[in-house]
């Protein structure tokens, strides 16, 4: 569900509340996520071999993404069930299904960390961009790998290490130095494919077989500086959270402040075109 954008988190606070209120922005920038990460969702449903008449499992699906789809793919002889700890993302995931006259998704409130599914209950799982964000990835892992039927599927897609997600760094240093917050702890420098390693050993560590793993870059694209600066504070719910209660005058600074450091990534029109570069990975029960 993460966006290609985050900031520092300035007080703990559980997940849904924080996703709750970035809803409306994710509502508004959809179709900007969505046109870059769509290819990341259709690589996805391929690597789970996901087809015709099955049973399909989102985690943390946002507001309805690969959900909606998965429920293309699986047709009027599937289903999916569609989770998120959110309930307004929830609530847009439905509008957007009755939108598209999709009925074959059952969207519904659950914490991807306390999944309580019956064992083989899908013929494939999917998590876009979440599993890396649960406390207990392990756990998690081995949670999914019980869901799915003997022989079904489970792809994911996660940040690949480094500068993947430039607009993330440009929005953590921003903040960092606007309300002096301490910088992140010092970690050493990841070698190209770490991330890539470490997935795989987590799946198989898992029980999943013939695991495999591949990167993909996708870019997202804005009409102007400003309207990127405007999207990283709508949709990152850190961000939310840390403007919360300060004045306008300070969300305006904001957005100068990064609006001025977009200059390598914008084009000679204007607009502005952002690299990320994600991993996706399948494997199988």
């Amino acid at each position: 569900m993460n966006p290609p954008s985050s900031a520092p988190t300035p007080d703990e606070e559980g997940p849904g509340p924080q996703w709750d209120r970035v809803a409306a922005g994710w509502k508004t920038w959809w179709p900007t996520i969505e046109r870059a990460a769509q290819c990341v969702s259709e690589r996805m449903l391929d690597l789970a071999d996901v087809a015709p008449g099955q049973r399909v499992l989102d985690i943390a699906t946002g507001i309805g993404e690969p959900a909606l789809l998965a429920a293309r793919r699986v047709g009027p002889t599937g289903c999916v069930v569609a989770t998120d700890v959110s309930s307004r993302m929830l609530d847009i995931a439905r509008e957007r299904a009755a939108l598209a006259g999709t009925s074959n998704v059952d969207f519904g409130l659950a914490d991807a960390a306390q999944m309580d599914f019956p064992e083989g209950g899908f013929d494939a799982v999917l998590c876009r961009w979440g599993v890396t964000y649960l406390p207990d990835p392990p756990n998690a892992l081995a949670a999914i790998h019980r869901t799915l039927v003997p022989g079904g599927g489970f792809a994911t897609a996660v940040w690949a290490e480094g500068d993947s997600r430039p607009l993330a760094d440009l929005a953590q240093a921003v903040a960092r130095d606007m309300f002096d917050l301490p910088a992140p702890q010092a970690q050493a420098p990841s070698r190209a494919g770490s991330v890539e390693d470490a997935l795989a050993k987590a799946m198989i560590h898992a029980g999943f077989a013939d695991v495999r793993t591949e990167r993909l870059g996708l870019t997202l694209e804005w009409a102007c500086a400003d309207a990127c600066a405007q999207y990283v504070l709508d949709v990152s719910p850190d961000l939310m959270a840390l403007f919360l209660d300060r004045p306008s005058a300070q969300h305006a600074e904001y957005r100068r402040r990064l609006a001025d450091r977009l200059g390598p990534y914008v084009a000679a029109d204007g607009r502005v075109c952002i690299p990320n570069l994600t991993v996706c990975a399948a494997g199988w029960r």
